[in-house]
């Protein structure tokens, strides 16, 4: 995408306007005192870009201002955003917005934030299909993902620079956008994409469903399973009352029984083969305990010859050293003999035999007629019953009929239904062709750290003990660590200079390789704060000029910025940093890329001396 800031914009009460105007494809640099509002751009942006919260100072600044704005470009459009001035360190819900990148004399609410927000979203590709994969506490599962959440990737304030915590991205003091960030990342990068997220949404939603179809299938079995047994009682209850033949099997019994309740005269049965199936059962069962003990005593003759082996195992060697033996008259024949015993009793002891495969199969032959048998018996008349009269008979037949009726059709309409809904729905989910971005990913930490790697050869001898190190991208933290040479070791980095040119590094990878990958979400643009405020020092220690050596240190950062912006351009892409600073201008004299915009002193500062009082 192509993004820039052309103007910070401030409507003062008095009437007057305030414009800084920054270029694209610079590196825009506004350096000057201490105090005079250089930070405050940064939060400037921020608020007209719909922040919820802002840290805008009270004095001097917000008690003048009646409208923040700015003018950006954004894919070849010109769009200004102005938002009213804080009330009571409150955010304004009134805002300002031109497509046509009109800045008026004086302004009035014109939109709402929803819209406005809507229709930048729409220029970075976001809209209600880009949803957050999975939630957290804070936010909400297929929820649509804010703008603001990529902006973390365009910003390096001073608290991170500062901080030696391994935090890498703005805003990680924030709950919701400490959540968002493992969400977004990969949208964000390019590892995933808009098509691929919506497909892997799809397959869950689908395996959702056959989910829950399986669930519903089983229960359905279940009381298929239920009623089976329910029809088996039935047909045991019409054997007792003789109203079918007890020699049936189930299928038959079930068909006879269908018969006689739809008002076929059935036959009076004799109740003989109960006993006849008991006694069969009783057979089968005792010849499979037999065969069992038998297999069980035969490993245990097979272990004893096991044992019996090892103590002829003397015999191998005696024969392995007969030229050192010294022999009498029998001690071939004794060998010989122990030899022949010991090659028996080494084949009865291998582990399977033609004997233990005959056994085998017939206790599965003998464990399968005892199955069938114990089904037979289950639907065998118990006792022999009869009916007082016919009325209770025609009673006992209404209630089978009626249960036939409920249970066998429905359930197998439903248990089809339902089956074929599953195989419906596993033919949807192999259809769906999504990209496993695990290989992917693993891809891009890789290019992330050969892309660090460059920037460490171009700063060199800036990081002193530590440019001969490797980087080591932690995609878990999103942070960036380095690996002494060749070793296994993350050095911990001392040093909040160390730590600034690691932001350096990490933020415009980011970049870098969110541009390669081509992803609509991060816009081409940082803003850095202070980038040499850990060289200056604080407080009582706080530096007047920066010394020879820190002046090295921070030319060399500049002369990174300014590197990358030559190299985006080469790649027929755009680029733009703003930096705030506090360092002499010479530092970075000779750069063509960077752009000194003002400098903050001797009474210019964000709101100029000359700017406040009386109206124009």
């Amino acid at each position: 995408m192509k993004f820039h800031i052309g103007k910070v914009i401030l409507w003062l009460n008095n009437g007057k306007i305030r414009e800084i105007t920054f270029k694209p494809n610079k590196v825009n640099v506004i350096t000057g005192d201490s105090s005079t509002g250089k930070t405050e751009i940064l939060d400037i942006i921020d608020y007209c870009f719909f922040s919820s919260d802002s840290k805008i100072s009270e004095s001097i600044v917000n008690e003048n201002i009646a409208w923040y704005g700015i003018l950006f470009h954004i894919n070849g459009k010109n769009y200004t955003i102005a938002r009213k001035s804080l009330i009571k360190g409150r955010v304004s819900n009134e805002y300002y917005f031109s497509s046509e990148g009109e800045v008026p004399n004086s302004v009035d609410s014109n939109n709402s934030e929803v819209s406005i927000k809507s229709l930048i979203e729409s220029e970075f590709k976001i809209d209600s299909d880009v949803s957050i994969p999975y939630g957290s506490d804070l936010i909400r599962p297929g929820s649509k993902i804010s703008l603001r959440y990529f902006f973390m990737f365009n910003t390096i304030s001073v608290n991170i620079i500062e901080n030696d915590t391994g935090v890498f991205f703005d805003k990680q003091n924030s709950s919701r956008y400490r959540d968002a960030l493992p969400r977004i990342f990969d949208l964000a990068v390019g590892i995933e994409t808009i098509e691929n997220v919506l497909k892997k949404e799809k397959k869950s939603e689908l395996e959702s469903k056959l989910s829950k179809l399986r669930r519903k299938g089983k229960a359905i079995s279940n009381k298929s399973d239920s009623f089976k047994m329910e029809q088996e009682s039935m047909i045991k209850e019409a054997k007792e009352y003789s109203l079918i033949s007890p020699e049936l099997d189930f299928d038959s019994s079930l068909s006879e029984l269908e018969s006689t309740v739809s008002g076929v005269q059935s036959e009076i049965y004799n109740n003989d083969s109960n006993s006849e199936i008991e006694h069969d059962i009783y057979l089968k069962e005792r010849k499979i305990r037999n065969l069992k003990r038998f297999v069980s005593e035969f490993h245990s003759y097979k272990n004893s010859l096991s044992i019996t082996s090892d103590s002829l195992k003397p015999i191998t060697f005696l024969k392995e050293k007969d030229s050192d033996i010294i022999k009498t008259s029998i001690f071939s024949d004794v060998i010989n003999l122990l030899t022949g015993e010991l090659t028996e009793i080494r084949n009865a002891c291998k582990t399977k035999t033609p004997i233990d495969k005959q056994v085998n199969d017939e206790i599965k032959l003998l464990e399968k007629d005892l199955s069938i048998l114990k089904n037979s018996r289950s639907i065998m008349p118990d006792r022999n019953k009869s009916f007082d009269d016919d009325k209770e008979k025609y009673f006992f037949l209404g209630g089978v009929k009626s249960k036939m009726e409920l249970y066998s059709s429905r359930n197998d309409s439903l248990a089809d239904n339902t089956d074929s809904e599953i195989r419906r729905l596993e033919e949807r989910i192999g259809a769906i062709d999504v990209v496993d971005t695990l290989e992917k990913r693993d891809l891009t930490i890789k290019v992330i750290e050969e892309i660090i790697s460059e920037y460490m050869r171009i700063t060199g001898e800036a990081l002193v003990n530590y440019s001969t190190y490797q980087p080591v991208f932690d995609y878990k933290e999103k942070a960036l660590l380095l690996r002494k040479p060749k070793t296994t070791f993350i050095e911990n980095v001392g040093s909040s200079s160390n730590h600034m040119f690691l932001h350096l590094f990490f933020t415009l990878a980011m970049q870098e390789v969110s541009f390669r990958n081509e992803s609509p979400f991060v816009a081409p643009y940082i803003v850095i704060d202070q980038p040499s405020r850990p060289y200056w020092g604080s407080g009582a220690n706080k530096k007047e000029t920066l010394n020879k050596s820190d002046g090295f240190k921070i030319k060399k950062a500049f002369e990174l910025m300014n590197r990358f912006i030559t190299s985006r351009n080469e790649n027929l892409g755009e680029f733009q940093m703003i930096v705030f600073e506090h360092i002499p201008s010479d530092i970075f004299e000779g750069l063509d890329n960077v752009h000194l915009v003002e400098e903050f002193k001797g009474g210019n500062a964000l709101i100029p001396d000359s700017m406040l009082g009386s109206s124009k």
